[in-house]
């Protein structure tokens, strides 16, 4: 009996673009992934590709999108700089409105209740309301109301969430990590802004690192180069990076499926 293949897509902004080439080369070597969950950016593009998307088309929108025009920003500036409503609209299109009992490959992601301060997994009703939930970076994007609870990000606490697969059933488990994973950086001429972010991502690290172990295989595309939360300039790169990853990691990932 064939393994049942789950995909957990990290989160990262506009470095998990990587996810479209990693989901891309899988489809291109005949690997079928039965499910897929999703943190923050893993949540959008997977989300999108479960309904059935085509990656070469959305490879070509993210190529030439300017998502700078997708922020709307919050006035007053309570909880979050922008309100999310754009992106949310974006994701509603590219998710043709469908709910999670709709999409063609099972999907799910996760968001952290503020309120409780935990993880939870989201799998019922619209699914851009809950993919906005999971995106809602801490202080960017306004928190969102859902199922009578304020949701976070969730990549503020399962940066890759690869134990909402293994509660669903999944045989193997393939994790898709784009972070920070503790390389040096030069923290001398930082912004505020920009400490701010690194000192999250070294918080995230700590989580992150001690969970790599719950999948079979860890794909980490190498996408650092990427200084923006919203730039699109390199998504081409990130996407190329997705799909070496996957190439190089097929040997262990094809080994991984055919083990009894």
């Amino acid at each position: 009996m064939a393994k049942k293949l789950g995909l957990a897509l990290g989160a990262g902004s506009a470095k998990g673009f990587a996810h479209i080439g990693v989901l891309q080369e899988l489809e291109s070597a005949g690997i079928h992934v039965d499910m897929v969950s999703g943190s923050s950016m893993g949540a959008v593009i997977g989300g999108i590709y479960c309904v059935g998307t085509d990656l070469k088309m959305l490879e070509k929108f993210i190529t030439s999108l300017n998502l700078y025009g997708y922020l709307d920003l919050k006035l007053p500036l309570s909880a979050g700089l922008m309100k999310g409503g754009k992106i949310q609209e974006l994701v509603r299109v590219f998710t043709h409105n469908k709910t999670f009992a709709q999409t063609k490959i099972p999907f799910c992601c996760v968001a952290v209740d503020a309120e409780t301060a935990k993880l939870d997994v989201l799998e019922e009703g619209p699914l851009h309301e809950s993919i906005r939930a999971s995106m809602s970076i801490p202080a960017i994007f306004a928190p969102v109301q859902l199922n009578g609870k304020t949701y976070i990000d969730g990549g503020v606490l399962e940066r890759v969430p690869c134990k909402a697969l293994r509660d669903r059933g999944m045989d193997a488990v393939i994790g898709v990590d784009v972070g920070y994973h503790g390389d040096v950086k030069d923290v001398s001429n930082m912004s505020a802004y920009s400490l701010m972010n690194h000192t999250i991502s070294i918080m995230q690290w700590e989580l992150t690192k001690f969970r790599r172990e719950e999948a079979d295989v860890m794909l980490v595309p190498e996408v650092l180069f990427v200084k923006g939360r919203f730039q699109t300039d390199q998504a081409g790169d990130c996407i190329a990076e997705g799909r070496r990853t996957v190439r190089q990691a097929l040997p262990k990932i094809r080994a991984l499926l055919e083990e009894n």
